[in-house]
Parts: structure tokens; sequence; C-alpha cells
């Protein structure tokens, strides 16, 4: 049975189960792992960036991966609209439910062209790694997994990775190696987006939009090998890996382990030859809390951030300005710059932008700035977006410094921020606002309090830590700030049906 709120199953159902829009596959889970029983069945919900495409009336296919059963087949209403339901690109090009839960075109409907572009990426990143890197970098995961395979890309596959062997074994010396080698990438003018201290994405273009290629560390500590983002292996033998080989991928030599079915065994357990776009990393407790102490101190929450900004929030997020925008503009000179702190999809920075303010944008999240880069540019406003992440100190410091040095202090200006963060995250703000705005300027933040803590959300439950007013005030003071206007209550963020308790501050720092 196909609904609008998944795809249900059998109780007795544990096979890997493949969902397809007009004959096209789209999706496939794990009918044990990735379902719950709800009303004598097993539910498997709709990705969260699959449903924004589910309007009108799809015809669904729902078969067993492995054989030939077909457990449900027909057309299926989504909604009241009188349109057919179409999992496209722009392009035209059907999009499938990638292995992170993102909405991608795979490589079996991509050009030749873009993967010769990401072949002479590949080549050039392993050489660059080597040579002035210096590492022993590899093919890995799964355009390893599909070179050994048949010697192309994974059909459902959709970017490319790449790992090397560091000779530390201490986590904060490969920490240090890979941001050095994130610097390589950069001077040879790449864009990079850093994952952990440990594993970073540089950027293709290519003539289909761009691609990816994830570099990941691989280390050994105490005789257990990790190589990130999630794979172990206890007692390693480095032979696995060195002196390194080749295989063959869409008919070029490229650098390999010196035994890859050994590491793909070790990445993707005994039957990694069966094709399974289902799986998914098992993770033990004990590897995931040492990586992330380790590696990812300065990735909280994005597993929530980054597949939003991909799927939905373009389609639900206001394109009007908050009504603490237009508060802010009001208050403050015109043509005062602004540095919007998560600045999300734009909206608010974009419209500051238009009111003839210089802005510059700043969020956690690629897809967040790069569409709104996108529109910036096509309007032609005076707004830069970057991508910023305040779990990374050298990040907050480069900042720190760079807008500590401009003309003329900025204004800066946070909404709905606050509550986002963890605390090293918060703390990270209020040196970043100490640091740029001792020669004069404004802080402007809204967020919710802790009285909202129990109200329904429209965007639902993920991370947020609700604070009192009181005591966000009090960090402020506690960084050299002051708080010179305090306003909170309700009906200044009115959304749908959710009215939230909010405090506004503006809060200046000494000389």
């Amino acid at each position: 049975m196909v609904d609008q709120d998944g795809v249900r199953v059998a109780t007795d159902q544990r096979s890997v189960v493949d969902v397809l829009f007009d004959d096209q596959w789209t999706w496939s889970f794990n009918a044990e792992r990735d379902t719950r029983l709800e009303n004598g069945h097993r539910l498997a919900p709709w990705p969260v960036n699959l449903r924004p495409f589910l309007r009108g009336t799809g015809a669904v296919t729902v078969r067993e991966r492995f054989g030939e059963k077909v457990l449900f087949s027909g057309d299926v209403r989504f909604d009241d609209t009188d349109h057919r339901v179409r999992i496209v690109d722009g392009k035209g090009r059907p999009l499938i439910v990638d292995k992170g839960g993102d909405m991608q075109c795979g490589f079996s409907h991509r050009g030749e062209a873009t993967r010769e572009t990401l072949l002479d990426a590949i080549e050039d990143v392993l050489a660059r790694l080597r040579d002035e890197g210096c590492v022993d970098a590899f093919l890995a995961f799964g355009a390893l997994l599909g070179a050994v395979r048949d010697g192309h890309f994974i059909p459902h596959d959709s970017d490319a990775d790449v790992a090397y062997l560091s000779r530390h074994t201490s986590p904060a010396d490969v920490a240090r190696e890979s941001f050095a080698l994130e610097r390589v990438m950069i001077r040879a003018g790449y864009w990079t987006w850093r994952f952990s201290a440990a594993d970073f994405k540089v950027i293709v273009p290519d003539p289909e939009g761009g691609r990816a290629i994830d570099v990941f560390a691989g280390f050994v500590v105490d005789g257990t090998f990790y190589l990130m983002p999630e794979v172990h292996a206890k007692d390693f033998d480095r032979s696995v890996i060195l002196p390194l080989g080749e295989v063959e991928l869409e008919g070029r030599r490229i650098v390999a382990p010196a035994d890859p079915e050994a590491l793909l065994a070790i990445t993707y357990g005994p039957h990694w030859r069966i094709p399974d776009p289902s799986f998914k990393f098992e993770t033990p407790p004990w590897v995931r809390r040492r990586l992330d102490g380790w590696t990812r101190g300065n990735v909280l929450n994005r597993n929530h951030w980054w597949p939003f900004y991909f799927g939905r929030a373009q389609s639900t997020v206001s394109e009007q300005p908050s009504a603490f925008a237009e508060w802010v503009h009001a208050r403050e000179p015109d043509g005062r710059a602004l540095v919007d702190i998560g600045s999300g999809t734009g909206r608010d920075s974009l419209w500051f932008a238009r009111q003839g303010r210089n802005v510059l944008g700043l969020d956690y999240i690629p897809a967040a700035t790069e569409r709104a880069g996108k529109t910036a540019r096509a309007e032609d406003l005076p707004a830069e977006f970057r991508t910023f992440n305040l779990y990374d100190l050298r990040q907050v410091l480069a900042a720190g410094g760079e807008l500590a040095h401009r003309a003329e202090p900025p204004t800066l200006y946070a909404r709905f921020l606050v509550h986002a963060l963890e605390d090293a995250g918060r703390h990270a703000l209020w040196r970043l606002a100490s640091m740029c705005l001792r020669r004069g300027g404004r802080f402007y933040l809204e967020f919710r309090t802790d009285e909202n803590a129990a109200a329904a959300k429209v965007y639902g439950e993920h991370f947020r830590k609700y604070l009192p007013g009181d005591q966000v005030a009090a960090e402020i003071e506690s960084w050299g700030g002051a708080v010179e206007h305090r306003e909170e209550g309700y009906g200044y963020a009115v959304y749908k049906d959710e009215d939230p308790h909010v405090c506004r501050l503006v809060a200046t720092w000494k000389r």
C-alpha cells in the first residue's frame, strides 16, 4: 500500500524494497531497518527531500530488489492538484534519493562530458594530495566500489570519493594534516566545504552544474584503522592499502589501494559485491563516540540543516523579509553595511541589499549560500554570501579579524540563530561580535526563549536550545558587551499558526 505518508509493507517483509515512479527507480529502503510498525504494517515514511515532489497523482511501483516480486503497482493520489508527479530536476533529468537523503541526478543520467570532467578532477586531486600534500591518496568508497565491480561509476551514485592513509597516529595531528590538504586544494583554485576536522569536500565545476569529490582521512590509532566518516577495522594491516596500486574506472587507470577488495570488505562488509542502494553504515557506538570527539565537534546538527536547505527550505520559507529585518532597517542608519550571521535562504540579507545596504551573508550550509548568492548576482545586488561555521574556531577568528579591519564597523544581525546553536557555537558568536564591534556598530539578535519550549512548531522538532533573555544578556556582558535595548513577548514572529515567544536584543561593545 502506498499513500501520502509513505510505503506500507507486510510486517514479515525483511528485504530491500525499491520504489519507482513512472518505472524510473527513485528510492530504496530496508524493510526491517527503515520502517516502523503502524496499524498492522511496516511504514517506510517518504524521505523529507522527496516529499516536495509528491504533488498530484503518480504512477508508483514497489518491488523487492532481490527477486521479481511486485508489492504494489498503480496510480497514487498525493493531494488534490491535477498534475502528474514528476521526480525530475530543472533540466528534466530523473532524480533519486541518494545515500545522504538528498535528491540527486545519478551518473546514469549525466552526460559523458560531466563524467570526463570528474575523472580529470579525480586524477588532479589525487596527484596534488600526493605531490603537494605528501600523503598516500587513493580512490575510495562508491567510486572504488564501481571500479572494482564493473569498471564504471555506480549508476545511482552522484559524486566521487578519495581517501588517504595518514602517517600520523594522533587525531590532533590527523586534523592538522587535513586542514593543510584543504589549503592545497584551495590554492589550486577549488572551492571546498569541510565536513569535520578529518574530511572535506572539493567542488568540481562541470557542464551540468558541478560534482563533488570527498576527501577522507584514514588513520591508525592503537592498532585500529579508522576511515572517515564511519569505517573502522581492528588489528589493521597496512598492506591492505600500501603500496598503492591501480584500478580501471571509465577506461582510465586510477590510483587505488594495494588490495581494493579487502578495503571494500572492511568498508561495506562481506556482501559488498551485491548492489544495494539502501546500504547504511552500522557504526558501533564506541567508534562514533571516538570519531565525534576526535574530529566532528565542528559539525554539530549538520544532519538537520544540510537536507533542509537542499530540500524543502526553498518551497516553505517565505521570500518576504521578516518583521525583525524591517525593525532593524528602521533603526540603523541608511547605508550602514550589515553582516547576517545564519542567513539561511537569504530572505533578509537579499531584502537588506535591495534597500541599498552592502550585505555579507554567512551560513553553515553551502546549498543556502549558493542559492542566495545566485539570486544576488542575478539581481546585481550588493550582497555576498559565504559558508561559515561557528563551531570552527579558525573560521571565527579569521572572520572576526577581517570584519574588525573594515573602514567602518558593520551592523551584525542574527535572527533565530541563538536558539539553534550549541553552547560552543553561541560562545563563538559572542567572540566574533567582541572582535569586530570594538570600534562601534551594533549587534541585533532575535531568538526563541525558554517560554517557547513546549509549543508546537511549524517545522517540527529538531535541535533548539531555549534560553531566557536574562542568560543571553549576561553572556553578552561577560564578553564585554552591553545590552542597550531589550524587548520580548509574543506577536513578533508570527508564522502560519505559530506565534513563538521571542526576545529582541541590541548590543554594543566598549571601545
